[in-house]
């Protein structure tokens, strides 16, 4: 097990080859991020997934590809999750499905504007059925965790979970000088 304390570097976020990793992240420099981390009462506000070394697949405006130098700039904070635990095959079952995902039309990739005023209301139910928010593509976890059950997660909603299922670890944080 990793120490969950772990500092990484950005040479060590760059030669990470262990896909694919849950990303949260916390844009110091935001004010929407500010007001999401205050909603929640936690300290990250985006949720992403590292899939491939230096490749993010993140739910912004539409669900796409970001570089992971773009988070290591020192304008984010990060935290990694891993499940050393899981098979090739369970890797390799997320990975496809976010690249599925990410093949969808732009407009099936969209963000979902409707559901930011339900989560801002504490009402998770408000969504789009056919778009989502960064924390609902934690859902990949469903494919291979049968006990993944979260409906409309906030970011903290998922840390929380991935907490408390003791079978996902914190690989590191990266911290921004």
């Amino acid at each position: 097990m990793k120490d969950p304390n772990r500092v990484l570097t950005i040479e060590d976020i760059l030669e990470i080859q262990t896909f694919p990793m849950i990303v949260f992240s916390d844009a110091l420099c935001s004010w929407i991020g500010t007001a999401i981390k205050v909603h929640q009462a936690w300290s990250y506000n985006h949720v992403m997934w590292l899939k491939a070394p230096g490749v993010l697949a993140s739910q912004d405006a539409t669900f796409k590809t970001v570089p992971l130098s773009d988070y290591l700039q020192g304008a984010h904070r990060l935290k990694f999750w891993t499940n050393p635990r899981w098979s090739n095959e369970e890797r390799l079952r997320i990975l496809h499905a976010i690249e599925a995902d990410l093949e969808l039309p732009w407009y099936r990739r969209l963000y979902d504007p409707v559901a930011i005023v339900g989560q801002a209301l504490h009402l998770d139910w408000i969504q789009l059925p056919w778009v989502n928010i960064c924390s609902d593509r934690a859902g990949y976890l469903s494919l291979v965790d049968p006990e993944y059950n979260l409906k409309h997660p906030d970011p903290a909603d998922v840390n929380r979970w991935l907490d408390s299922r003791g079978i996902y670890d914190v690989y590191g944080r990266f911290i921004p000088d």
